[in-house]
């Protein structure tokens, strides 16, 4: 099961997908462009409060969150504390040719996690149905579809190669 959160989120502004000082907009739409890089698939979570991601799986900057800052985390099913180490802003591609980012809070968890809150806060439209799913901006109206395997939906991540292998850079030059 998906992380929980021990308390509620600050407001969001359904207009811009900001929320409190998270100052991120989820799923929000880069560029368009081809996909490349690396595959990683995220389960969709219509409970998780935050999206979640283990330490590590996606390139860049882990930066303190309000929920790090404050020693908030999450409660694993069993009742585990896990703690919040940050978040990391995602830039990746889908299926579809669509560039986005989402900023992921970083956690010790066994798999990345999109939670269906945040999506939906953000002026998006998850639907969820018997065969798939998909996510739908609803300023934009790009789709971005999602497989359903077994009794979870997975969204296919395109991690672009730029940010999945940082070039190597001689010191002093």
């Amino acid at each position: 099961r998906a992380p929980r959160g021990r308390s509620s989120r600050a407001g969001v502004d359904r207009r811009t997908g900001v929320g409190g000082s998270e100052g991120a907009r989820v799923l929000g739409e880069v560029s368009g462009g081809p996909r490349g890089g690396r595959v990683v698939e995220a389960v969709v979570d219509s409970g998780a409060v935050h999206s979640v991601t283990p330490p590590g799986l996606f390139p860049g900057r882990v930066s303190p969150s309000p929920w790090s800052r404050a020693g908030r985390g999450y409660r694993a099913a069993n009742g585990t504390r896990i703690a919040n180490l940050g978040q990391v802003q995602v830039p990746f591609s889908t299926a579809e040719g669509h560039r986005c980012q989402i900023p992921f809070q970083v956690a010790l968890v066994e798999q990345p996690l999109l939670s269906v809150a945040h999506l939906t806060e953000a002026g998006n439209i998850v639907t969820l149905g018997d065969k798939s799913g998909k996510v739908v901006n609803a300023t934009t109206g790009k789709t971005i579809a999602l497989e359903r395997r077994g009794r979870v939906y997975i969204m296919k991540m395109f991690i672009p190669e730029a940010a999945a292998q940082p070039p190597f850079r001689r010191q002093g030059a």
